[in-house]
């Protein structure tokens, strides 16, 4: 009868090989623990020894048997958990002071107040330059847009941001040009409000359709839309003021502003009235609703519906007012894969406005004077590199209008921009523009715009 195999150099290999695994593992965590210290040095000089005589005892050819391999495994064993107690518990290397002792922070002397990750304000600085070309007198609305032939300053933006508490959070762009500085928008968040509200106030720019609550980095084309510079002003519609939003419980995502505003001014405020000074009640404030709802089309295309009103009054007195009503869409579809990212969309916004006006002044009653109108637009980006877009606008005329007296015809202009960014600092734009005015001197204006955008600093993420 043949004589079983015996298995026990090949027993005692595998248990060779892993005993020094395992302490080999043990001695590489124990040499990278904590920073040498005196005392870390014997505690090291210690354990070294007892490694050392361990792999001793392991190389050593002496014959044994199966109990004594058994039980060498064993002393092994204990000899690795014990290295392990003192790794882990009391006989672990001293930390260093610096690893045990914090320096106080703000965030430790208000409760929850770990939102605060630093005490330095995020700065950014967006310069956007251009150089432009006219066939004619242009005919411009936007304060930010180029309206001479030759290089031109767009806008300078000095952003400020920053966590003040728990409870707070401020923001600001101040708005450096070659004349001066403004205050484009200063204003505190609320960040820990009841029943999923949030609260603004400062100077900020109303919250009314797509276009006017940003600013000119965020924008497809480098002049303002025709229908924001006659209904709001080159500078949009903003004042100081306070504002209330928050979600409705509603299956789909939906979001609800209201604001009330020191709205006036021909930059800020067209269709109110005509300076802050002629605020004497809070009746005179304006006030806006915004109502801005989002679906999801399919896994990639997404639908946002906005709703905007404001009323407030405006300059003709008699205690008159005016109303601006508007809708706006966006339809943006993004797909994402192994060429980088793409992104085709489809905006547009319409407003109805309604005014009263004072009329002459034997006239007993005033008029109601209407207008309206929007823009349409198309972008395409084949890659986060670049973007072609395409927008055509139409605004109406109104007869014996006193803001724009010669405005008694539609106005239709229509611009195609090609862009480049090679990074997410810059931007190089191209741009073509073709206005119809209703004078019939010069109907046709022909417009050129290269523009070159630079961002220095950190900035926020755009909205949808």
């Amino acid at each position: 009868m043949p004589r079983p195999a015996d298995h026990t150099p090949c027993y005692r290999s595998t248990l060779r090989s892993r005993s020094f695994g395992y302490l080999l593992a043990a001695s590489l965590a124990i040499a990278l623990i904590a920073p040498r210290s005196a005392s870390a040095q014997q505690s090291d000089d210690a354990v070294d020894a007892e490694l050392e005589a361990l792999e001793a005892e392991l190389e050593s050819p002496s014959p044994a048997a199966p109990e004594e391999e058994s039980s060498s495994q064993e002393g092994v064993d204990e000899e690795l958990e014990r290295l392990e107690r003192e790794l882990s518990g009391d006989g672990a290397r001293p930390v260093s002071v610096e690893r045990e002792t914090a320096l106080p922070t703000r965030s430790a002397e208000v409760p929850g107040a770990g939102v605060i990750t630093s005490m330095n304000p995020d700065i950014s600085l967006i310069a956007d330059f251009a150089l432009a070309w006219f066939s004619d007198e242009p005919s411009l609305m936007g304060g930010h847009d180029a309206t001479q032939t030759g290089f031109d300053l767009q806008g300078l933006e000095l952003g400020l941001a920053a966590g003040i508490d728990p409870y707070w959070r401020f923001d600001s762009h101040i708005l450096i040009s070659l004349f001066g500085l403004e205050v484009e928008e200063a204003y505190a968040t609320s960040l820990a409000l009841p029943f999923g509200l949030q609260a603004r106030a400062g100077q900020f720019l109303t919250n009314f359709g797509r276009v006017n609550p940003t600013h000119l980095h965020a924008w497809n084309f480098t002049t303002q839309p025709l229908v924001l510079g006659k209904f709001f002003g080159g500078e949009g519609l903003r004042g100081l003021g306070a504002e209330l939003g928050g979600l409705l419980p509603l299956p789909w995502l939906a979001s609800w502003t209201v604001s009330a505003q020191n709205i006036a001014g021909g930059a800020t405020g067209r269709s109110f009235l005509a300076s802050a000074s002629d605020i004497n009640a809070l009746t005179d404030l304006s006030v806006a609703f915004r109502l801005e709802q989002f679906w999801d089309v399919s896994r990639r295309t997404g639908l946002l519906l906005g709703l905007s009103a404001i009323n407030g009054p405006n300059r003709s007195g008699r205690a008159n007012r005016s109303d601006i009503y508007g809708v706006d869409l966006l339809l943006k579809r993004t797909v994402t894969g192994s060429r980088g990212r793409s992104e085709l969309g489809w905006q547009s916004e319409v407003m109805l406005r309604r005014r009263q006006d004072g009329g002459a002044i034997d006239e007993p009653t005033g008029t109601v004077l209407q207008d309206w109108g929007g823009y349409t637009e198309f972008f395409f980006s084949p890659s986060l590199f670049w973007k072609v877009a395409a927008r055509y606008e139409r605004v109406s005329g109104v007869e014996d209008d006193p803001l724009d007296p010669s405005w008694r015809q539609a106005r239709q202009r229509g611009a195609v921009s090609l862009s480049h960014m090679p990074s997410h600092f810059s931007r190089l734009r191209l741009q073509y523009s073709l206005d119809h005015l209703p004078e019939p001197e010069s109907p046709l204006i022909h417009m050129v715009f290269l523009q070159l955008e630079l961002v220095a600093g950190a900035h926020g993420a755009h909205a949808y």
